[in-house]
Parts: C-alpha cells; structure tokens; sequence
C-alpha cells in the first residue's frame, strides 16, 4: 500500500508536468520508490523513516520535475517555477495575440478615418492588428516574465534541509482549482490592459442621426483613459501575479486567501483612481445616449457610469475575497497542538 508521504512527493513531481506525461511518470515513481524501499529493508515493512530516507534521496520534487521535463539548469526561472511558467506562457500568450489583434480590427473598424488609396488601406487593415498582437505579446510576456522571476528571487530557505515537510498534500477535488480557471484570469487581464489603454474606443455606441451623419462615439474620454496607465498596469499586474499563485498552489491555502486579499485591494484602491474622476466618461457619449434613449433611468446609469462601474467592480472584489477565503478556511487543517517542553505523548 501506497504511504500518504509518497502519494504527496509524486503529486509534487507530477503536478507541474504536462497532462499526456503524468501517469506514465506516477507509475514509474511508485515503481522506483517501491524497489528502493525493497533493497533498502527486505522483507520487513518499511517504516516512515525509510520512506522519508528513500526520497531524500531521491532530492527536492522541484528539481526531480525539471529533470522529467527535461528542463534541469537551462533557465534563469529554475525548478518548478518553470515548468509553470512555461505553460503560463503557452497558453496566455496565444491568447492574448488573438485577442488584441481582434481588438485592433474592431478599433479600425470604428476609426474610418480619411480616404486613402486602396492600397493603404489593406496595407493598414493587415500590419495595424499584426503590430498590435506582437506588441501586446511583449508587454505579456515582460510582466509574466517579472512576476516569475520574483517569485524565484523571493524563495526562503528556511535551513532545516526537510523538503519533506514542505511538501504539499494530494487536493482532494472539492478544494482543487482547475488550472484553465487562474490561465483564463490571466488572459483576459492581460486583453483588458492593454486594450483599455491601446484601444479604448473599441467601447462605443453607435450615433445615427435620421438627417444622416453621425458615427460611433466612443464611451471613455481616450486621452484621460490613457494619461491613467499606471493604475491600469497595476490592475493588470496584481490579477496576474494572484493568478500565478492560484496555478501554482492548485488549491485553496491560506497562501492563495493572502494573495487574493492583497492583490483584491490594491485592484480596488487602482479602480478607485480610475473611475472616481467624472472625466473618464466622454460627454459627447453622454448626449448620444441621452438622445438615443428618453428613459431617465438608462440616462441616469450612464451620467454616472464611471460610479456605477466602481460599484461592480468593488462588488466582484469583495465577493471573490469572501469566496476564496472561506474555500482556503474550509480546507485548511487545523493546526496540531504543542507538546509543552517536557512533556511525552
């Protein structure tokens, strides 16, 4: 029978490694610490301490994955930070190209803009979402980049050598996170950031007066969406780096509760600057709405919409910040009492 302390080691090593990989890699685990404990002690039944001689032996799951992987030694982003890295990047930046570009079509699409010849014109239409993609693949792939690399920089040896005791408990499935959900939240902060400050104008109603004329008018004042880049870099950064951590525990922890409490704040406090200046609404959208729509309360919504966006903003926060916290409450085991000094069990 299986040891709960070889079930955590092998789901440490294999929980980073691709999908098509992972059984054939349980399997040969639970062979190869089968067999060592078999030299190691004989016929007698192992004990914990042979197990726990045994994987040491074997050395930290970390660097046990990166040599599965084949990995090991060739990347400044070592270990299993890695190996979550490299699938972060394989899906969120495929994402994220196909989002902006579609958004760089979308925005042309609204601009118009002055006749030119046809040849610009499809010059323009086929570069402009090509430029976009490849640009917002580099800010991407920077911030992705700089969350890892602080993750690796911000590793704490705490000195006892145990990596045992470290290591994380097989998640039953209530309490687990399935990793399509943190990479999804990735992707769309990523799109969000740098649409809102690329192509704020994507975000439009259209205005077609019966006398002819008119066109879309845009919903955020472009010029003041943009001057706030930084709180939107911020917001960007923080749903990132909380995602990052989510994939990696791939369950709820206190951890996973911290980092989504302090990422959540500081979204909010981001938000906050955001939408408390009246001057992110563009006026000209306001009065298309106003003549689109004669219902005091539609006109009311958008008059105030950059308040009426906060206020769901704030709301999805804080819901999300009870939700995990009550989630890592639940599935976190108590802690054990201590013996005082002195006294046997």
């Amino acid at each position: 029978m299986t040891h709960e302390l070889t079930e955590r080691y092998i789901y440490a090593v294999t929980r980073r490694l691709p999908l098509k990989t992972r059984g054939d890699v349980e399997r040969e685990l639970d062979s190869l610490v089968s067999d060592m404990l078999e030299a190691r002690c004989g016929a007698v039944t192992p004990e914990e301490k042979d197990i726990r001689i045994v994987l040491t032996e074997l050395g930290p799951s970390e660097a046990l994955a990166a040599k599965y992987s084949g990995d090991e030694g060739r990347a400044l982003i070592g270990g299993e930070y890695f190996l979550l890295y490299k699938l972060v990047l394989k899906i969120v930046l495929p994402i994220a190209a196909a989002g902006i570009a579609f958004a760089s079509i979308l925005a042309l699409l609204l601009d118009g803009g002055p006749e030119t010849h046809a040849f610009v014109e499809i010059v323009t239409v086929i570069l402009r979402p090509v430029a976009g993609a490849f640009g917002g693949v580099i800010q991407a792939f920077a911030v992705i980049t700089f969350i890892f690399a602080m993750l690796e920089r911000g590793k704490v040896s705490l000195g006892s050598g145990d990596f045992l005791a470290a290591l994380p408990p097989v998640p039953v499935k209530s309490e687990r996170i399935k990793p399509w959900e943190p990479i999804a939240g990735m992707a769309w902060c990523v799109v969000a950031a740098v649409v809102f400050l690329g192509f704020p104008q994507v975000a439009a109603i259209g205005s077609f007066p019966a006398d002819g004329g008119g066109g879309w008018v845009p919903l955020f004042n472009v010029p003041v969406i943009r001057s706030l880049w930084l709180p939107v870099a911020l917001w960007a950064v923080l749903g990132i780096g909380k995602e990052i951590v989510r994939l990696a525990d791939g369950r709820y922890t206190r951890r996973v509760a911290i980092v989504t409490v302090a990422a959540d704040i500081g979204i909010g406090v981001s938000a906050a600057v955001m939408f408390l200046q009246g001057r992110i609404i563009n006026l000209d959208f306001l009065q298309a709405v106003a003549g689109m729509f004669d219902v005091p309360l539609i006109t009311g919504i958008f008059t105030h919409f950059n308040l009426f966006f906060l206020g769901i903003v704030l709301f999805a926060l804080a819901l999300e910040m009870g939700t995990v916290c009550f989630k890592a409450w639940r599935h976190t085991p108590p802690r054990s009492p201590r013996t005082p000094p002195g006294n046997s069990a």
